[in-house]
């Protein structure tokens, strides 16, 4: 009973990097490389590294192109007149997978990436076998030895316009993360207030109403730390353990902030810091308010800092959008 033999890697395969072994090998496995740092590994997929040993090789190439979100079709000195060894060109053999490659990525509406090696110009209409003459309408980019690093940023940057790069999904989860956990602190925190005033309007028999609301009052204190002037005790709706579970989030989301920040658009980085320096400094603030603020306020003190903390965050970082540079 025959063996299955799994056809690739596992994970994604959105690039699919189509190449002449003869013409452009030592570019494909560079540009692979340089391809995989910028969106991330098991993304870019190319027959030597794709393929396990055992898988048919037609099989493999067709599910990969059928799934792939990007074609690059590298185009070397030697790609279009390349020969087998009746001196047939290889390009109007029907059995030439170069020509399979490209057709398929053309046929299945993928984008695709004419990349020019060293100079090499770009096929025109009527040297192209007539199922490949769809591809000169594709914009075609250039790379060189001389300038590999700028060239292969360029065409990372445009294929990203398809394909997230790593850095982007990477900042796009962070951005996830740090939404939700503060919006999950909040509501939390705001049910539980909501939930203790309901609580205590209902047993409410001292018949005392709002504190009288002068800022002084929040810190004047007797010798004990008890304010002077002390609120009513069913404006006190949550413990002062409790009412810093805002700053929990805010603490960790702005040390990841300023981490990512060097990922960030310079034009929107200023808003992206600064809700990392809103987060850091609003509970530093919070944390120095515990001394001079009398007992009794300080849960409602603590509270109403990190509800603004917390709207200030989400605001700048809305703004900011998480943008890749």
């Amino acid at each position: 009973m025959p063996t299955a033999v799994p056809g690739v890697r596992q994970g994604e395969q959105r690039i699919f990097i189509s190449y002449r072994r003869g013409d452009t090998q030592w570019v494909a496995g560079r540009l692979a490389d340089s391809l995989v740092a910028y969106f991330g590994d098991s993304r870019v997929f190319r027959d030597v590294e794709g393929i396990a040993g055992g898988a048919d090789f037609g099989d493999v190439i067709r599910d990969t192109l059928g799934s792939a979100d990007a074609v690059v079709v590298l185009i070397g000195p030697d790609w279009l007149s390349a020969c087998d060894d009746a001196g047939n060109r290889r390009l109007d053999d029907a059995d030439d997978w170069v020509a399979h490659e490209v057709c398929a990525a053309l046929e299945a509406g993928v984008p695709v990436y004419p990349v020019l090696v060293e100079g090499t110009p770009m096929p025109r209409a009527e040297e192209l076998p007539e199922s490949l003459r769809p591809l000169t309408r594709f914009n075609a980019i250039s790379i060189g030895d001389s300038r590999w690093r700028d060239d292969v940023t360029r065409l990372a940057k445009i294929i990203a316009l398809d394909i997230p790069s790593a850095t982007a999904r990477q900042l796009h989860r962070v951005n996830v993360l740090i939404a939700t956990a503060l919006v999950v602190a909040v509501a939390l925190t705001v049910a539980t207030v909501i939930g203790n005033l309901l609580v205590a309007s209902s047993t409410l028999t001292d018949g005392r109403g709002l504190p009288y609301w002068a800022l002084n009052q929040l810190f004047e204190s007797a010798a004990d730390g008890r304010c002077v002037n002390p609120p009513a005790p069913w404006f006190v709706p949550l413990s002062t353990a409790w009412s810093g579970v805002i700053f929990l989030v805010v603490v960790p989301a702005s040390a990841l902030m300023f981490v990512f920040a060097r990922h960030i658009d310079p034009t929107r980085r200023g808003y992206f810091l600064a809700a990392a320096w809103a987060g850091a400094i609003g509970a530093f603030t919070a944390f120095m308010l515990f001394k001079p603020v009398c007992e009794e306020y300080e849960a409602t003190v603590i509270f109403t800092m990190g509800m603004l903390v917390a709207t200030l965050m989400l605001a700048l970082m809305s703004v900011s959008g998480f943008r890749e540079k």
